[in-house]
């Protein structure tokens, strides 16, 4: 098993930080439930790799 943490990187502007770093902003959307979102560009789409 890998101590590496996982990170998340927003597929709009590149941003990357830690997959449970306070730099990730969340919002709650009415439907989906809480979201991850870029504090850079704002995009939702944010991808986990590593």
């Amino acid at each position: 098993m890998s101590t590496q943490s996982q990170r998340k990187r927003c597929h709009g502007c590149q941003f990357e930080a830690a997959a449970g770093d306070d730099e990730w902003e969340r919002i709650a959307h009415p439907s989906l439930g809480e979201l991850t979102q870029c504090p850079e560009c704002g995009s939702t789409d944010i991808r986990n790799f590593g």
